[in-house]
């Protein structure tokens, strides 16, 4: 098993909210692609951090695993290892537990690789802009995550795409823009920026945003 284990850097052993109607842990893989200005896991970002015992924790899982729905696989950016499916083969045969994965959608193809394989059995996406505007965001271009979409709506499998609203960042236009981007029928969640840590420290007491005024522009989405 050595040979497929990911940097492991964060261990939530229980959580109601990362999963919506499940219980699950969560486990927080390091390392990211993208630089997003506002990201409140900065920790997570390059691969130093990963030092958890990953052994350790599944078995801690596999002991627990009847009382859990399933295991929430978060980061950083799980995508960028190579051996991410290794790794999720053996969560799954180790635990029995089903799958969410949370993913920047930046590498599509191991997206397909991972859904084919029937190794996640659900997912959310980040949508973080308009398209034009990702470069800016999270030093990338947006077209890999637009056809991680199209990859999702075709797979069958229960997802979700969600954005961050950071007001010294985006427009109610710009989350306009987003929305027109998600498929009819896909849940479609804006998470609302609180402040605090984040990889840019200027953004730690930056502007939060209007609850009651998303809710009002965009009676179709999850606020949370």
């Amino acid at each position: 098993m050595t040979g497929f284990l990911v940097p492991l850097g964060g261990y939530l052993r229980i959580s109601f909210i990362d999963w919506t109607g499940h219980v699950a842990p969560v486990l927080f893989l390091c390392g990211c692609n993208y630089r997003c200005p506002y990201c409140h896991n900065p920790e997570l970002v390059t691969l130093s951090a990963g030092r958890l015992p990953v052994l350790e924790v599944l078995e801690d899982i596999r002991q627990r695993s009847g009382f859990l729905d399933g295991v929430v696989v978060s980061g950083g950016e799980p995508t960028v290892h190579d051996r991410l499916p290794e790794f999720l083969s053996a969560l799954k045969n180790r635990t029995g537990l089903r799958i969410k994965l949370d993913t920047n959608g930046s590498r599509p193809r191991m997206l397909g690789s991972l859904v084919t394989e029937g190794l996640v059995d659900s997912i959310s996406m980040d949508v973080k802009a308009p398209w034009d505007r990702y470069p800016r965001i999270t030093g990338h271009d947006g077209e890999p995550v637009r056809e991680s979409l199209e990859i999702l709506s075709r797979s069958g499998i229960p997802h979700e795409a969600r954005t961050t609203f950071v007001p010294d960042l985006m427009t109610l236009e710009d989350l306009e823009m987003v929305r027109e981007q998600i498929p009819l029928g896909v849940p479609w969640i804006i998470q609302t920026f609180r402040g605090g840590k984040t990889l840019d420290p200027s953004l730690e007491k930056g502007a939060l945003p209007d609850r009651e005024g998303l809710k009002f522009n965009f009676p179709d989405a999850i606020i949370r």
